[in-house]
């Protein structure tokens, strides 16, 4: 055993330390979203407007993959005074194009494209898509401008720092929804409105909690100090593959509207998607954990063991809602489901069980490779996804196997387990081609062997 190594105890003291806050961060990006959905499905088209609002909202979300790795990209190279600023200087110039490309597709001719061809949305509902597109805009910049604070604080193993401000917005977005609701502020207008201001606020909150850390960042001699292209050129492979995943959330709301029932499946899937992705969501924190806590001082098989019992424990979620009583409550109440939705809903949410627990392992994987500096690695795993749900989907709509509700989400978990082995794969030939020199790749030099 490694003497320098902290003792088992003591590593998993410091991972929860780390990871709790990390993972309700990443809990509350997507779980804010069904308390908007509140909002937006007491709206005049009830809980279809909100399957319409969170389809513009997946626009959203592809246009700014452009910039997904940016937060390990800042957690990688922007550790001295010089490394923030060329990351500063990255993120604000993705944010741009990333808005620049919303507005292209809010209006003429590529709203028509995007939201009348691809999703079949008409009428009231078209415009609906149209306007939420347009209108969040301002929400897509803050999530970039948020980036450096965030890497800031996950590089300085301060995500308690990085939790006050999530808090806040969570404690915001919670209390707006309800009131709105009571005043009958409802529909999309409101909801946006209420998520645009609260994000906002937690980017302001993040910056002033990270100021100080930053201020602190110096260039020392022999650091490692990376151009704006050189971390732009490590982030790209990474947004490649956070576009691919988000061109599959696309996929899926076309591949909705094949499906026997449309209207029925595509309801029953955003709002089960709209509870698991928070938790997926945390357990792809499981990167940033890994970068934060590197295997080979830690040891690889904890790290690994830690990441599969956060999967596990948010597995728990699904089943969880085949109680009567809290399916009622959330599916019914809070979502505004009809009594057979409710239990389509309850079926789907077994399926999707598995998902978290792939998610966490993929987010260690992830994390890695990373360490490694193989962004390509993680960009064979997002292919995979895109290629593996595509075709499943394909598949499930042309023999209808099972009922048009369960299509996506049956996809989606298939991807998942895709990309994790895929991504497994990639790093085992990575460590082989450099063992053997059979090609040549490129490592970092810092990096130990052992990893």
């Amino acid at each position: 055993m490694d003497e320098t190594r902290p003792s088992l105890r003591k590593t998993l003291f410091e991972l929860l330390k780390f990871y709790i806050p990390l993972g309700v961060q990443g809990i509350s990006m997507s779980l804010t979203y069904p308390l908007v959905g509140s909002v937006v499905s007491h709206g005049c088209f009830g809980a279809e407007e909100y399957s319409v609002f969170a389809q513009a909202q997946s626009v959203m979300f592809l246009v700014a993959s452009v910039g997904n790795g940016l937060v390990t990209t800042g957690m990688i190279f922007a550790r001295t005074r010089t490394g923030m600023r060329n990351f500063t200087h990255l993120s604000l110039f993705l944010a741009c194009v990333a808005c620049f490309l919303q507005l292209a597709c809010a209006l003429p001719p590529l709203d028509s494209l995007i939201l009348g061809r691809l999703y079949h949305l008409e009428g009231d509902l078209f415009e609906v898509a149209r306007q939420s597109l347009l209108f969040s805009i301002p929400m897509n910049f803050s999530f970039f401008a948020r980036n450096p604070y965030l890497a800031n604080l996950f590089s300085e193993k301060r995500s308690d720092k990085a939790i006050l401000a999530t808090f806040f917005r969570i404690g915001l977005t919670w209390a707006g929804s309800v009131v709105f609701v009571r005043l009958g502020l409802t529909g999309w207008k409101w909801g946006l409105s209420l998520t645009t201001v609260a994000v906002i606020i937690e980017t302001f909150l993040c910056r002033m909690f990270a100021l100080p850390y930053i201020r602190k960042l110096e260039d020392a001699p022999g650091a490692e100090i990376a151009s704006v292209w050189r971390q732009c050129a490590f982030t790209i492979p990474l947004s490649l593959g956070g576009t691919m995943i988000n061109i599959s959330t696309v996929m899926v709301a076309i591949f909705l509207t094949l499906t026997p029932d449309p209207i029925t499946s595509r309801t029953i899937h955003y709002v089960v998607m709209g509870i698991i992705n928070p938790f997926s969501a945390a357990a792809l924190r499981m990167q940033s954990t890994t970068i934060a806590f590197p295997p080979e001082k830690y040891g690889k098989a904890r790290i690994a063991a830690f990441a599969a019992g956060i999967g596990l424990l948010f597995c728990s979620v699904s089943f969880l809602l085949q109680i009567p009583a809290l399916a009622n409550w959330y599916f019914g109440g809070v979502q505004n489901l009809s009594p057979e939705q409710i239990r389509l809903a309850m079926n789907a949410m077994l399926i999707v069980a598995a998902a978290p627990v792939i998610q966490s392992l993929r987010g260690n994987a992830e994390g890695l490779a990373a360490l490694r500096r193989r962004p390509n690695a993680t960009l064979s795993g997002q292919m995979a996804y895109l290629a593996t749900l595509v075709c499943v989907f394909f598949l499930l709509v042309r023999f209808a196997p099972v009922k048009g509700y369960v299509m996506g989400t049956i996809s989606i978990v298939a991807a998942q387990f895709a990309a994790f082995v895929t991504l497994r794969i990639a790093l085992m030939s990575n460590d082989l081609a450099d063992h053997y020199h059979v090609a040549h790749t490129t490592r970092h030099p810092d990096r130990p062997s052992g990893l």
